[in-house]
């Protein structure tokens, strides 16, 4: 399912892409998965995420994504918003925002990916990011440090 946008780009998902940009409701970190080295930029770290499937919002990608990546359960979890990432005009990566309680608890990776963990937010950017999530992290996480947990 790649796709060419205007702007003369490859990219997963016709219909655009989303992912889980999971925190916990103090913010001190995110949740962040290694990509497998057999999947496209794997090696580096970015969130649980794919491709949008006709009919499903933006949301509802980005959960089931998180859950068939990393067994989360969208239950266990608050949405907050979506922030658009990556925007090319046709093409568009949303992180949806979303909190929950931050345990100890390893988190089960399939096979797109080595390892799904909670990383602090301080090092987030010495991680080797997937290119995507390393051009959005710094508006990202200025977000995350601006947006209100809801009531």
């Amino acid at each position: 399912m790649w796709t060419l946008c205007a702007q003369g780009h490859d990219h997963w998902g016709r219909l655009g892409a989303a992912g889980l940009l999971l925190t916990d409701p103090e913010r001190t970190g995110v949740v962040l998965q290694k990509w497998a080295p057999g999947v496209h930029q794997g090696g580096t770290w970015g969130v649980p995420g794919g491709a949008i499937d006709r009919g499903e919002t933006t949301i509802e990608a980005a959960l089931r994504e998180a859950d068939e990546e990393a067994g989360i359960d969208p239950s266990s979890l608050t949405v907050v918003r979506e922030i658009v990432g990556t925007d090319h005009g046709d093409w568009t990566y949303t992180c949806v925002l979303a909190e929950t309680d931050r345990t100890e608890e390893p988190f089960w990776s399939g096979w797109e990916a080595e390892a799904t963990l909670w990383v602090d937010l301080e090092d987030v950017s010495g991680l080797r990011l997937h290119p995507g999530l390393r051009a959005d992290w710094p508006r990202l996480r200025g977000r995350l440090r601006t947006i209100a947990t809801p009531a």
